[in-house]
């Protein structure tokens, strides 16, 4: 592991137990009944910020762009579709601009590595490691070089949101192939207990031949840095970086989908104490985002039925932190 993370994660804190405990006992003493969730993620947030009386955060959504296995052979539109989808977001039409807006978030697109290029502008990173990560298939997806890039761009965003007052995160992804991705660094996780993969895997005989090809290729999730070079993506990359260094600097940080949820299982593997500092928003039905959860051990408070990108789900997530933050400053402060 690069040295950057390693201090990173030395660095990460637990949460502030006392100050919890504070909490959890004011809301057990209320009279009226109280959401079960939000009493939960007010114990969280007033661990984080030490205090029963947190601030209103300060959110913000960082949508991840980059395409996957360009060079395999399920790519026929060559980004297209992804730049299009990347350039509505960075003008400021996209679903995720409307939702962020209402919530009083702001929203920051980070090309990573999307195939075609789009111009950095206000409200735009071009932080491109390479064009689009290599078909895992065929070779490792990312040199050692464009992989540790892209972690310590996610380390440096991270860092400079929490120097500009940012407390809240909600991690979003744009790019084609992405759950391709997303289910072969996970399937990693459950090597040694096939049997329990979904059962659209099982129905289309597929459980042997993901083994071998998971042998063959030598994803190990004893070895995530490993597996995120062979078989990740500069944009989950980034991700890890900014989730470790984000928990570091006690920011909340909110995914949804499948993709950030792969980020979110790489980091968690890289240092468990992150754990108290991430939060999953919604619960999708699609089957990757289902095992992730059930290897993270973790419970989305939204039932969300559409998978999305762009960060949808992290957004609607961040109002539920809002939420939890009211109840809290009316009932207990």
């Amino acid at each position: 592991m690069h040295t950057v993370l390693e201090e990173l994660v030395d660095r990460i804190e637990p949460l502030q137990t006392a100050v919890m405990a504070q909490c959890h006992t004011k809301l057990e003493a209320l009279s009226d009944r109280t959401d079960p969730t939000l009493c939960f993620l007010a114990e969280r947030i007033a661990g984080i910020q030490g205090t029963i009386c947190p601030k209103k955060l300060k959110k913000a959504v960082i949508v991840f762009a980059a395409d996957h296995a360009v060079d395999g052979s399920e790519n026929t539109t060559r980004g297209k579709n992804s730049k299009a989808e990347a350039l509505q977001v960075a003008q400021g039409t996209g679903v995720i601009n409307k939702i962020a807006h209402r919530i009083g978030a702001g929203v920051l697109l980070v090309d990573m590595g999307l195939q075609q290029n789009i111009p950095e502008t206000e409200g735009v990173q071009v932080c491109k490691v390479r064009n689009g990560s290599r078909f895992f298939g065929s070779g490792a997806a990312m040199s050692t070089d464009e992989m540790t890039e892209a972690l310590l761009c996610g380390v440096e965003l991270a860092q400079q949101l929490a120097d500009e007052g940012y407390t809240a995160i909600g991690l979003g992804n744009i790019g084609e192939r992405g759950l391709l991705t997303a289910f072969v660094i996970t399937a990693a996780f459950f090597r040694d207990k096939m049997n329990e993969l979904p059962e659209t895997v099982e129905a289309q005989d597929k459980i042997t031949r993901l083994g071998v090809m998971l042998d063959k290729l030598g994803l190990n999730r004893k070895k995530p840095i490993q597996l995120l070079r062979c078989a990740g993506s500069p944009d989950i990359a980034a991700m890890v970086g900014f989730i470790l260094s984000a928990a570091q600097r006690r920011l909340l940080i909110v995914f949804d989908n499948a993709v950030t949820g792969t980020a979110v299982l790489l980091a968690h593997t890289l240092c468990s104490g992150v754990d108290a500092y991430v939060y999953p928003s919604a619960r999708y039905a699609e089957p990757v985002h289902q095992m992730q959860m059930r290897k993270l051990g973790l419970t989305p408070f939204l039932r969300y039925d559409v998978t999305g990108d762009q960060g949808i789900g992290s957004a609607l997530g961040l109002s539920v932190l809002d939420a939890a933050i009211e109840m809290i400053t009316e009932k207990v402060s």
